[in-house]
């Protein structure tokens, strides 16, 4: 009985000594991972730089290589779009505005 509890114990100790190196194991991983995730966002930020900072050339007409500057086209491209719409919604709002101040003119 006592080599029974002896075993059972040393199970017992080895189970919860897997459970502490699997937890330190977790803890290490994750903060791998944590830091992975930090370089990665980094390397966003970095690569969102490069390409504002060519935009930049791109306006100035100090870029030469032709990828580059048909990615930076369609940027303006996109940003003469934008504008576009957004004057439409401005003329659409003012186009309401009046359609609502003229509702009920005839009732006064």
């Amino acid at each position: 009985m006592q080599d029974f509890l002896s075993k059972l114990g040393k199970s017992a100790s080895n189970a919860a000594s897997r459970a502490g190196n699997k937890a330190e194991e977790i803890k290490e991983v994750s903060k791998l991972k944590s830091r992975i995730t930090s370089a990665r966002s980094d390397i966003g930020i970095a690569k969102k730089d490069i390409g504002d900072y060519c935009y930049k050339l791109f306006k100035e007409g100090k870029l030469e290589d032709p990828e580059i500057i048909e990615l930076c086209e369609q940027i303006r491209d996109s940003y003469e779009e934008i504008d576009n719409m957004e004057r439409m919604i401005e003329e659409t709002r003012e186009e309401y505005r009046e359609r609502a101040d003229s509702i009920g003119e005839d009732t006064l």
